[in-house]
């Protein structure tokens, strides 16, 4: 079974998005839109119209009891923008494996711009270059080196489809933040 099959099944079994329906509508973006996952994680945007903190209270109840996280955050801020969004993520235990929730609270016109992208690159990959993505992907997490503060998917995107970049050492040797 594919990290993308997990993550659908995790999502189906748990009805995550059926609940978060309560609070606007759900959009599955980031590696798992595109399928390459190169690790156990779900990136959830949900449209904010209906948002507040009382909300993202009983959100937070829902994720506990449903999930049982054994690390877990939730924020309001306010963006660059100045837009009020809100995050929830949590890490939690699944069927013996690891797995990381990202939770955004965004406008829709932020949420469709992401969805935009996470289509492009997914039309634009060939199964080839998509294998390539997740396997670099692989390596800077074996290297501790897929991070906020490091290398980021946006940088092997741009690696693998616009530099013909296929191997790790490549990648690493033609990048400023090495």
């Amino acid at each position: 079974m594919t990290r993308k099959e997990k993550a659908d099944g995790i999502l189906e079994s748990s009805r995550l998005l059926e609940h978060l329906e309560k609070y606007g509508r759900p959009h599955v973006i980031g590696s798992c839109r595109m399928d390459m996952m190169a690790w156990n994680d779900i990136d959830i945007d949900i449209e904010n119209q209906g948002m507040s903190l009382e909300k993202l209270y009983q959100l937070t109840s829902y994720i506990i009891e449903t999930f049982h996280p054994f690390w877990y955050e939730a924020k309001e801020e306010v963006n660059d923008e100045g837009q009020t969004v809100w995050f929830q993520g949590f890490e939690a235990m699944i069927d013996g494996e690891r797995w990381n929730f990202d939770l955004w609270f965004f406008d829709r016109e932020t949420i469709e711009k992401a969805e935009a992208f996470c289509d492009g690159i997914a039309a634009r990959a060939t199964a080839a270059q998509k294998e390539q993505i997740i396997g670099l992907k692989q390596e800077l997490i074996a290297r501790d080196l897929y991070a906020f503060d490091k290398f980021h998917s946006m940088d092997v995107y741009q690696a693998v489809l616009e530099e013909g970049v296929a191997a790790i050492e490549e990648f690493l040797e033609k990048s400023p933040k090495a």
